[in-house]
């Protein structure tokens, strides 16, 4: 399940480049949380957020209807409208504040808009340290989407929080150093810690299923599920990741499920898991039409 494609990089931009390694430089030496923020601003509406205060810079994203991002307390003037200073993704960002509303935030980091209720834990890009993205990505074209694929990682399994940890970097450099794609590819990696450990998260274009990256979530379980499937732990965090996704709008009510083998010439996720995930609901096997 590594060896999947990411979408053509368009730009390479110096300046984000820059600005995503002053924030690893700030991860290695500060205190590991990159949000301090103590106020989140939050959607009342779709709301594009871009590289810079005015509507003539990069979408870095749309935010959804009550979605929050860390609010840095500063403001700009552009185009008749008052931009306010967020972060996204470790990067700068702005958004007109007409659409915004700013409050305490619900949690740390990007939980406010990550760990959505009857979400179970997820640990953060910041919790588990995440190097940066090298560029900009951008979200899915389809949303919400309207597949979620289960990928298994193959290789060494991990049973608590540190070791899981370690993997998932592991996964990330892999991706990045050998591949060289902006970022770990999948959406959320899943430990048999019973962790959730966020990736590119709920909205970012994956690099994991090749033709659906744009309009579907990718679940990698950490470890080689050929011969055996996942712990109970694994699994029912897995199941209601996806549930939290589909009751808070992150994940079509109509969604289709399926393993990586339905759609690529791959064992990914493993025959037991594979044959085990016939039996959830939405699951259809072969291959899928484009959305």
């Amino acid at each position: 399940c590594l060896y999947v494609r990411d979408p053509p990089i368009v730009v390479f931009n110096l300046y984000k480049m820059k600005t995503a390694a002053l924030v690893l430089l700030f991860l290695v030496f500060g205190d590991g949380d990159v949000a301090e923020a103590a106020q989140c601003a939050c959607s009342t509406g779709m709301l594009n957020v871009r590289s810079g205060a005015g509507t003539t810079h990069n979408i870095l994203h749309t935010m959804n209807v009550g979605e929050c991002l860390p609010y840095m307390g500063n403001s700009a003037q552009a185009g008749g409208l008052t931009w306010y200073h967020l972060q996204y993704n470790g990067q700068d960002a702005w958004a007109a504040s007409n659409w915004l509303t700013v409050s305490a935030c619900a949690g740390s980091g990007s939980s406010a808009n990550l760990q959505l209720p009857g979400c179970p834990k997820i640990i953060t890009r910041a919790e588990w340290g995440a190097r940066p993205p090298a560029h900009n990505i951008g979200p899915m074209t389809v949303q919400p989407p309207i597949y979620v694929f289960i990928h298994h990682g193959t290789g060494s399994e991990c049973y608590d929080q540190a070791s899981c940890t370690r993997l998932v970097k592991v996964y990330q450099n892999y991706h990045m150093d050998s591949h060289g794609w902006p970022d770990i590819g999948y959406n959320f990696v899943v430990g048999e810690d019973g962790n959730a450990y966020e990736a590119r998260g709920w909205t970012e274009t994956g690099a994991h299923t090749y033709g659906y990256n744009h309009n579907g979530i990718a679940i990698c379980i950490i470890g080689d599920f050929t011969s055996k499937v996942p712990n109970a732990a694994a699994l029912a965090t897995v199941q209601q990741l996806i549930q939290c996704g589909l009751s808070n709008g992150r994940i079509s009510p109509s969604y289709t499920l399926k393993g990586h083998r339905d759609v690529g010439q791959t064992d990914c996720p493993g025959t037991q898991l594979w044959n085990l995930i016939h039996s959830w609901s939405h699951y259809k096997e072969g291959t899928a039409l484009y959305g």
